[in-house]
């Protein structure tokens, strides 16, 4: 991976570092089994997080080119490099999970469309996307193009790369605790 920013590089090494611990921690539980009735299985989270990779790439498609102008405009100002885990803050001053916007819950019957193997190939395919859309982006840069998500106070691109990475280990810990590995 030959990105020009260390942090996203840092932070992609990151996803695909938690990926495969997490599937070789996973490798014997039943994919589409709910561990509890309210909560996801195996293959809904994964599916959940493809659905979030994809999102966040399709909008970046879009946004990034919109916003590099302005990003480059304020490129020798300071940035941040790192976020913190939002799903936790939630957690501890809601005192409950934060919910899933309704367009990244995943459907009912994925078990008769989805096979592991082709859901994690797709959350690769779709991560090495993201990374095809910011290698070419240095940090000076990454660092001043800021989403307007309010919840997670305006990251910008290596923040929210991030953050990618701590919603992913947020699942996989919660995907861990419910089936006790």
């Amino acid at each position: 991976m030959q990105l020009k920013s260390k942090y996203m590089t840092k932070y992609f090494q990151t996803i695909f570092t938690q990926r495969e611990q997490f599937f070789a921690d996973t490798k014997h539980v039943p994919a589409w089994r709910r561990p509890q009735s309210d909560k996801w299985s195996l293959g809904e989270t994964l599916y959940h997080l493809l659905l979030m990779m994809k999102l966040f790439r399709r909008v970046s498609s879009w946004y990034i080119p919109l916003v590099y102008p302005f990003a480059n405009i304020t490129k020798h100002n300071s940035y941040a490099t790192e976020t913190y885990n939002i799903y936790e803050e939630y957690q501890l001053v809601k005192k409950k999970a934060m919910p899933a916007p309704s367009i990244l819950i995943p459907p009912k019957g994925l078990e008769n469309k989805w096979m592991l193997s082709v859901l994690n190939m797709q959350l690769e395919t779709e991560t090495k996307k993201l990374i095809h859309q910011v290698v070419h982006i240095d940090d000076c840069i990454a660092g001043h193009i800021r989403y307007p998500d309010p919840i997670a106070k305006y990251p910008n691109l290596i923040q929210s790369i991030h953050l990618l990475a701590i919603h992913e280990q947020h699942h996989f810990d919660l995907v861990k605790k419910y089936e006790r590995l």
